[in-house]
């Protein structure tokens, strides 16, 4: 969501070393299967992530058939493994030369919000993470790096912010550094409405603080895309590339990506009961 974007850290959930996000994970442990998503699904990712800074024309052309790719991929919500990013990929953001894409892992959901596109945006850049997303981070501060009221009142187009946050999965403490930010489109959504992208990345890897003997996160991109259906519901298309490990855990394996493709769900549950409940509300300081 991004809220976003790395998760993971209650108390059920701690022997997993699900880290990753800035916004953790929910209560229940989900282990769902994860599949292969289908090429045109990885393409898209992919697409979505290295569109981030292009004009309006470019990014409305890779929605223009995002609801055919959806349905021939499976029903919502969808839960898979997608392929890697590419050097170029990591060029946009300046991460070619000291990054290496062949060790992260893709994964992807597709949701459906009960929410508005307003409302899912809101919650996205909210500062006050850990009211929505509670039981999640041992501190947890974001700075905005653009101001928050231009972009909500229409007058930028984007808003960038740095999240840093520490978190502890089984006694071991790990501090991370994040890039974020929001992009609006006016036009770019399927059928022409208002869309938004947004992309957070681990600027460096992160710290273990404690008892990160055999621990590492070393690799973390993300990129999320976000539009309204004519219900009035948010379709959000979510995928994360990450190369971490914590003792023989590690990101590569089926059993961790399907923990955290459940889970990414059942944090988007949570998000559709913020909406539906109008609490706790956003806030932006």
């Amino acid at each position: 969501m991004s809220p976003r974007a790395l998760f993971l850290c209650t108390s059920s959930l701690a022997l997993l070393a699900l880290a990753g996000c800035d916004f953790g994970t929910l209560d229940d442990l989900a282990t769902d299967e994860a599949a292969e998503a289908p090429s045109e699904l990885s393409v898209a990712a992919r697409g979505f992530w290295s569109s981030y800074d292009a004009d309006e024309a470019a990014v409305k052309k890779l929605t223009a058939d995002i609801e055919g790719i959806i349905a021939r991929t499976g029903t919502i919500p969808i839960q898979a493994k997608v392929a890697d990013l590419q050097r170029d990929d990591l060029k946009l953001i300046g991460f070619d030369k000291d990054r290496d894409p062949s060790l992260v892992a893709g994964m992807l959901i597709v949701t459906e919000l009960d929410c508005t596109l307003d409302e899912a945006e809101k919650l996205a850049m909210a500062s006050n993470q850990p009211e929505l997303y509670p039981n999640t981070y041992d501190a947890y501060k974001r700075t905005y790096k653009s101001s928050a009221p231009d972009y909500l009142a229409r007058k930028a187009d984007r808003v960038a912010w740095e999240t840093d946050l520490t978190a502890t999965v089984t006694s071991k403490q790990y501090r991370s550094i994040l890039s974020g930010g929001n992009r609006r489109f006016a036009t770019a959504a399927p059928g022409g409405g208002p869309m938004f992208l947004s992309r957070t990345f681990l600027t460096t890897p992160a710290t273990f603080l404690k008892g990160g003997e055999d621990s590492a996160f070393k690799q973390d991109y993300q990129i999320e895309l976000y539009y309204e259906r004519p219900t009035k519901k948010t379709v959000h298309f979510y995928a994360v590339w990450r190369e971490f490990n914590i003792g023989s855990l590690n990101s590569d394996s089926n059993f961790y990506q399907s923990l955290v493709l459940g889970n990414l769900v059942d944090f988007d549950k949570r998000t559709s009961k913020i909406c539906r409940d109008k609490a706790p509300a956003p806030k932006f300081d």
